[in-house]
């Protein structure tokens, strides 16, 4: 298994922009602004396709399991056995 889940810069950034888009949506429910509501959410789904594209870059974390249909499976990091 991966040491670095989550510790990446394509995590990090959808992390922050997907927070600065609920915290848009917090500031818009007292104040009845509908319109600033929907933008905030708007941008947590424009932080979840930035965070995609950066993994998609190598900018994020590789798959963190193997198992024998991969090419380079060896079984000696297995977190269980397979029958």
């Amino acid at each position: 298994m991966s040491n670095s889940h989550g510790h990446t810069t394509a995590a990090w950034t959808a992390v922050a922009i997907i927070f600065i888009g609920s915290l848009i949506s917090a500031v818009a429910l007292p104040l009845s602004w509908a319109w600033l509501f929907f933008v905030g959410l708007g941008v947590m789904v424009l932080g979840a396709v930035v965070g995609k594209v950066l993994q998609m870059m190598g900018l994020g974390n590789t798959v963190a399991y193997q198992d024998e249909r991969d090419p380079g499976y060896d079984g000696q990091d297995a977190d269980t056995a397979h029958p």
